[in-house]
């Protein structure tokens, strides 16, 4: 049985996860821009921006348990984007979203309306052309986990060449930067195992290496879009 969001999607703010990234994005920021968190799962990004000084940061989220449990930490949390009909947002977060839709590109139409002149989009789904799902497949593996790459829910998925083919396809969108996120590896280890020297060094280490060469180690791809009404 797949675990509910809130469980699911934990905090990830080691070095070179999406959740790093994302928050760097945000720090340059007015914090007086209202912000769209799309999928808020567990609440991690609402709970970071409002210790960052975001007043007014609402939430997209289907899951009942989790609305109620992370109600505290948004201005306001809906189940659905036609919630929020007639109010525009300046900065949207959609972190691992678009790849549990069948059909995202029908989901980002929806999503213009409420999208401010230059609004920021950061965007991030999983790199299925990452070495950990190409060289099973060499063997003749593909099997589905209850996270990560090939999490059971996930419904599309993405290379760095077909997400931006993807993109291109939405109008009034345009990226305005990438990068890479590596695999959380604190999750599976014992703290004294990251928590140390040696392993940030080989963690930054892998890090630059996924940025050179993202395709192959990149476990997430990372964008940030622009919006420009058409």
């Amino acid at each position: 049985m797949s675990l509910p969001p809130h469980a699911r999607y934990k905090e990830k703010l080691f070095p070179g996860s999406s959740h790093s990234w994302a928050l760097a994005q945000c720090e340059p920021m007015e914090r007086s821009v209202a912000v769209l968190d799309i999928g808020s799962g567990s609440g991690v990004m609402g709970a970071k921006l409002r210790e960052l000084g975001f007043g007014c940061v609402s939430a997209v989220e289907q899951d009942v348990q989790a609305r109620a449990q992370t109600a505290s930490l948004y201005t306001d949390v809906a189940p659905l984007l036609s919630c929020f009909a007639g109010r525009t947002f300046g900065l949207v977060l959609l972190l691992d979203v678009i790849e549990h839709m069948a059909h995202p590109e029908e989901f980002l139409s929806e999503l213009r309306p409420l999208l401010s002149p230059g609004a920021t989009i950061l965007l991030s789904v999983p790199n299925v052309a990452h070495w950990s799902v190409r060289l099973p497949l060499l063997f003749g593996s593909f099997r589905y986990t209850e996270r990560g790459i090939l999490d059971e829910t996930h419904l599309r998925f993405f290379t760095r060449s077909s997400l931006r083919r993807f993109l291109k396809r939405i109008g009034g969108l345009s990226i305005s930067g990438e990068s890479v996120s590596v695999p959380p590896v604190e999750f599976v280890l014992p703290q004294p195992m990251w928590n140390n020297r040696m392993f940030r060094a080989l963690s930054s280490a892998h890090y630059h290496t996924a940025r050179v060469v993202p395709g192959f180690f990149g476990y997430q791809l990372l964008t940030v879009l622009r919006y420009s009404p058409e």
